[in-house]
């Protein structure tokens, strides 16, 4: 047994040691002895024993029960009384006092024990209850709360202190009348909490629950909810409700205010002149507004159950993935800003300015993101055409500036070529033999020639600009096109010591311009015997690939480095060569031979290295018996 500390309040010192004695040998601790009222709240004040024993009738102005009394009431000590007075006025007296034993006097050891053991657990149970009642008062005073029951069939009510407050009220400030309560109830709400009642007790539910608006002592209005339990008769106390009623006005503000700016949200995401979504943390549409659905060509159903993948372009797809994950990372959870494009429903492409924000809950947890859509595509457009504007104008810069060049270099060359011959022939005539003579004219012949292809070249290709050369197909046997160029060109690269072979294909033929194709193979072979040396082989070949033929000069000359095979076709990027034996060009032919080839539908190309010659070759449609099938 745990060593019980006892204090004795007893006026007969010799009973007084007799009670320790047998205390004492049962194995209790007795803290003090003392015979007066005054004694016993000192000692129980600066001693605090765990239990008291009290005689009635004690020495000093107060007697035992007024001393338990303020015991009780002062330091909540449990008091035993030991008295040998056992009539029923001194026993309702002494009950007042809530003691927690009462012993006739003679007693025995045994029935001392039980009544102190028993004084010791009933004091342990009132502790917990206490702890357990300021718990419940500090619960309730925390969440501005009071307590009420109610007895219907006797109109009943009774609140709490803190239900008062609640309402404004100091405890003493309200009675329990049921009208008064009554008519705190906003007048609007009395009728259907009336009503509501009524049916909750129809129904023999037990849990009652109502939401209703109030007037507090100010007349201001706030929200409260009343939740009660319903408990039926019994022998003690007829049918009852009994509950607690919660301030929720904050609450009910706060919802006022988030439906308020719902509506706003809803207002401005609806009435919005742009595209806006509502998209869940993995992508899914949750939300449109009819800008979006329009933009986009989909109905608001459809875009609800797709992913915003589904409508992103393909190449767009990474880049916005990306950009979820990094705002998903950021801890600013700044709006992000990107132009991506959109598959409309019918497969059309538009281009979106597209401002993506991250919206959180008050943790900073994620929610959802907002997506805000503007469409750019005609933006786009006009940006690409004044890109295309761009190129043109720098095209049509460097080709005044090869005009200008040709003019003033290209051109005059020759002609300068031209004149000193022809002064020379003047001046010189009567002293120059016949073969000097001869080679005079040729070398005027061979310069004249040079001004007159330069002259054709020029003029096409200012045609070609004008868009003044018309394009006028016919059928083309490329076996004749090769006995053409073989009979233009077999002097020539004799005369350089070059083998040229024809392998053009009798059942070859074509649809397309004559005199464009005819110039192009030209310039293919005359470049090829321009840029091989002696003992060199050109080699003219066609062949049949698929619905096109493929016409090639493939010769074994100096060839063209990768860096200038870039820049062939390039009027702003031409590359001057002589050829072996310092034949002049302009390098405005193979600009030609590219829009030629062009014009007819087909793709020009280069081939070669450095050193080891080259391969020009272009594709053009075949004619296939039937004009209406050949691919224009």
């Amino acid at each position: 047994m745990n060593k019980i500390k006892i204090l004795i309040a007893e006026d007969e010192q010799i009973v007084a040691k007799n009670i320790e004695k047998r205390l004492t040998a049962d194995g209790y601790i007795v803290v003090a002895s003392v015979s007066t009222g005054e004694e016993a709240i000192e000692k129980a004040k600066s001693l605090t024993p765990d239990i008291i024993l009290m005689d009635i009738k004690l020495k000093g102005k107060i007697d035992g029960i007024e001393t338990a009394d303020i015991i009780r009431r002062d330091f909540q000590l449990p008091v035993i009384f030991l008295t040998s007075y056992a009539d029923e006025e001194t026993f309702q007296r002494a009950k007042n006092t809530e003691p927690f034993g009462y012993l006739i006097k003679p007693f025995e050891n045994k029935e001392l024990n039980r009544v102190v053991e028993l004084a010791l657990y009933k004091n342990k149970i009132y502790q917990e209850l206490v702890e357990t009642k300021l718990r419940f008062e500090i619960a309730i005073k925390a969440g501005n709360m009071g307590v009420w029951e109610f007895w219907p069939t006797e109109g009943k009510y009774f609140s709490d202190k803190n239900l008062k407050a609640l309402y404004g009220f100091g405890e003493n400030e309200l009675s329990d009348n049921l009208d008064d309560w009554s008519a705190l109830v906003y007048k609007d709400d009395r009728e259907l909490m009336s009503s509501t009642f009524r049916n909750f007790l129809k129904s023999k539910g037990r849990e009652f629950k109502f939401e209703h608006r109030i007037y507090r002592k100010d007349r201001s209005t706030g929200w409260v909810i009343d939740h009660g339990l319903l408990f039926e008769a019994d022998a003690s106390k007829p049918l009852r409700l009994i509950g607690t009623t919660t301030d929720i006005t904050e609450r009910k503000e706060a919802e006022v205010e988030l439906q308020k700016s719902e509506e706003k949200f809803r207002n401005v995401f609806e009435g919005s002149g742009i595209g806006m979504a509502i998209l869940s943390l993995d992508g899914q549409f949750t939300k449109v507004n009819s800008v979006f659905c329009e933009m986009i060509g989909y109905k608001e159903q459809e875009l609800i159950s797709a992913n915003f993948r589904d409508i992103t372009h393909p190449g767009d797809i990474e880049k916005s993935i990306g950009l979820v994950k990094d705002l998903l990372k950021s801890e600013t959870r700044e709006s992000t800003l990107v132009e991506k494009r959109y598959l409309t429903k019918t497969g059309e492409i538009i281009w979106a300015l597209t401002t993506v924000s991250l919206t959180q809950d008050f943790e900073g947890k994620p929610l959802y993101f907002i997506v805000q859509i503007q469409d750019i595509t005609q933006r786009k457009r006009n940006e690409e055409q004044v890109l295309r504007y761009t190129e043109e104008l720098k095209n049509l810069n460097a080709s005044k500036d090869k005009f200008f060049s040709i003019i003033s270099h290209d051109l005059r060359s020759p002609f300068n070529s031209l004149l000193g011959l022809t002064e020379f022939l003047t001046h010189s005539y009567d002293e120059m033999n016949p073969s000097d003579i001869k080679n005079s004219i040729l070398n005027i012949y061979n310069s004249a020639q040079q001004v007159y292809n330069l002259i054709l070249n020029l003029l096409e290709w200012s045609m070609l600009q004008s868009g003044r050369l018309k394009v006028e197909k016919s059928i083309i046997n490329l076996a004749e096109l090769g006995m053409e160029i073989m009979n233009l060109y077999k002097e020539g690269a004799n005369n350089k010591k070059l083998e040229l072979v024809n392998h053009m294909n009798d059942s070859i033929f074509i649809y397309a311009d004559k005199y464009m194709i005819d110039t192009i193979v030209r310039n293919f072979v005359s470049n090829s015997i321009k840029f091989t040396n002696p003992g060199g082989k050109i080699i003219i070949k066609g062949m049949i690939n698929g619905d096109n033929a493929e016409v090639s000069v493939t010769d074994t000359g100096i060839g063209i480095s990768q860096e200038d095979q870039k820049n062939l076709f390039r009027i702003d990027e031409q590359t001057r060569r002589d050829g072996t034996a310092n034949e002049k060009g302009t390098g405005l032919g193979l600009i030609l031979c590219k829009e030629f080839i062009e014009k007819n539908n087909g793709v020009l190309w280069v081939e070669g290295e450095e050193g080891k010659g080259s391969r020009f070759s272009f594709t053009v449609p075949r004619y296939l018996g039937n004009l209406n099938s050949i691919e224009k």
